[in-house]
């Protein structure tokens, strides 16, 4: 039965790695949460962020991501090869200087009722970890 058992549990285990090399969009809600989870993980010493803190901003995209804020790839910048999250854009966060407090929020693109004038784009700010940080987990694998 162990025998039978070996060649599954392999199968399943190349399942789970193809699943995470897949485009940000085709990957299955769970797993996005997954992905969400580790890229707080990494961004969360530039921001000292505290276990409360990191649990807060999981459930604040958790619930971005059922809006469908984070469902495409213009606003969730993700490695297929690293399988990882490299940038939300639109994710705003900084520490208030007074309380101490870590505010973030998710600035979406602003529509305009005048589509005829071409003006500058916006920059919108987006949190994103460091390059050299994506290299370093690439070449691990």
């Amino acid at each position: 039965m162990d025998e039978k058992m070996d060649p599954l549990r392999l199968l399943l285990e190349e399942g789970a790695k193809n699943a995470y090399s897949r485009q940000w969009h085709r990957i299955e809600r769970g797993l996005r949460l997954n992905r969400i989870r580790l890229f707080i993980e990494e961004i969360a010493s530039e921001y000292a962020m505290d276990k409360e803190e990191k649990e807060q901003l999981f459930l604040f995209l958790q619930r971005s991501l059922d809006k469908k804020l984070l469902n495409t790839l213009k606003v969730v910048h993700y490695d297929p090869t690293a399988q990882r999250i490299l940038s939300i854009k639109g994710l705003d966060m900084k520490r208030e200087e007074v309380t101490g407090k870590l505010v973030y929020e998710l600035n979406e693109k602003k529509t305009r009722a005048d589509t005829t004038r071409k003006r500058r784009k916006e920059e919108i700010p987006s949190v994103s970890v460091p390059v050299l940080v994506a290299t370093a987990v690439a070449s691990e694998k």
